[in-house]
């Protein structure tokens, strides 16, 4: 019970999967305690015994299969049993002789369906839910609302608003979560792109100094290399192994930097354990732009320290930037170059795939917000000489 509270309070820090799982052990527990007190206290008349063992019967054969499902990691498919199950135990109370606690059962599967999360599976199974509460309130409407209403009609019809208005509500909070989570992580997948991006040339240029200063990368050093096998073997032997065989991974570890290890995981000569852990440790190598050197990145920014403030240090005017006339020229020219060749405008789809034109660019050089990156003297040059800035650049 302690590992299950520390789960569900950790949440945060777990994958889909893994929560998926965790709110399927809840779910199934609530339903087991919930079917236990619900045949506690007889919903059901004593003229459906059949309808009561066949229920029974069918509910235990479910819950085996979600518990097996869950055991084998198929979480989709235990999702889908277990709420196949509260169905199946909504539809038979709806028919017991408390219609009132038929349609309180309406909600609880509305509840169990909306706990998951999953937009499809509450279109169609919150969908089957609505539908049929909405016929059993309009064909069983005077049963559920009693004869001491004063307007049995609108009681009906109360309870038939509130039971849409519940659907619809949760539907429009589905709709609008789906909508921003697919909005942030379309923005983190081009972050992720852009940075990954940066940490190739990154890399690169590591790589590039480190053989112009004739200086031996930290996976060939012999020091580092016996650092990390001393530290393997003794976290292993602290585990109660044997040492000798995290040592021997470790040197095929360092082996892999000096070797292809695209063209070893796809070798159809290598054997079936060595292209294992070659495809394994490729995420972990320090040669390339790997998931390694991605996390070392992050890690090394946390203790960079950000410069202090300066005021100079967000000057964006030419005449503050450079002070020979020929540096200004030549920024100018670099500023229409990039503009004209660049993707920097909005196309009608709303994605950044246009690129100005020479008339737009006059036209925003010429501009009064642009006086805070041109002086006069470079526009009127710019004006002077736009048709060889048009032909040439």
């Amino acid at each position: 019970m302690k590992t299950l509270l520390d789960r569900i309070r950790h949440s945060e820090f777990l994958t889909f999967n893994e929560v998926l799982r965790l709110k399927l052990i809840i779910v199934t527990v609530f339903i087991s305690v919930f079917v236990i007190l619900s045949y506690i206290s007889a919903p059901l008349s004593t003229s459906q015994d059949n309808t009561f063992l066949f229920v029974l019967i069918a509910f235990s054969f479910l819950f085996l299969l979600t518990i097996l499902f869950i055991a084998i990691n198929s979480n989709r498919i235990a999702m889908h049993l277990s709420i196949i199950t509260i169905l199946g135990i909504t539809f038979a109370f709806v028919n017991s002789s408390n219609y009132f606690y038929g349609f309180i059962m309406f909600f609880v599967s509305l509840t169990v369906i909306i706990f998951y999360h999953d937009i499809v599976t509450y279109l169609i199974y919150g969908g089957l839910v609505t539908g049929y509460g909405c016929y059993y309130i309009i064909t069983n409407g005077s049963y559920i609302v009693g004869t001491n209403s004063l307007n049995p009609l609108i009681s009906q019809d109360t309870y038939l608003i509130v039971l849409l208005g519940f659907y619809i509500v949760f539907l429009i909070q589905f709709i609008v979560s789906d909508s921003i989570y697919e909005k942030m992580n379309n923005e983190w997948l081009k972050m992720s792109k852009i940075l990954s991006r940066y940490q190739s040339f990154s890399t690169k240029y590591i790589d590039e100094l480190k053989e112009k200063n004739k200086e031996t990368a930290i996976y060939d050093s012999s020091r580092f290399q016996q650092t990390v096998n001393e530290l393997s073997t003794f976290i292993n032997e602290f585990f109660e192994e044997d040492g000798s065989k995290i040592a021997e991974v470790v040197e095929y570890y360092f082996f892999l930097h000096s070797q292809d290890i695209d063209e070893i995981i796809n070798s159809a000569e290598g054997s079936v354990l060595t292209k294992r852990y070659a495809k394994q440790f490729k995420k972990y190598m320090l040669n390339d732009n790997s998931e390694m050197i991605s996390l070392l990145y992050d890690f090394a920014t946390l203790f960079k320290e950000t410069p202090d403030y300066s005021i100079h240090r967000y000057k964006y005017h030419l005449s503050d930037l450079f002070e020979n006339r020929v540096d200004k020229l030549i920024a100018l020219a670099f500023l229409y170059k990039y503009l004209k060749t660049e993707a920097t405008q909005y196309d009608k789809y709303g994605s950044v795939k246009r690129m100005l034109a020479h008339d737009e660019i006059t036209e925003m050089f010429i501009s009064k917000e642009f006086r805070e990156f041109l002086s006069f003297e470079l526009v009127n040059f710019y004006l002077d000489n736009q048709e060889l800035f048009r032909e040439h650049l």
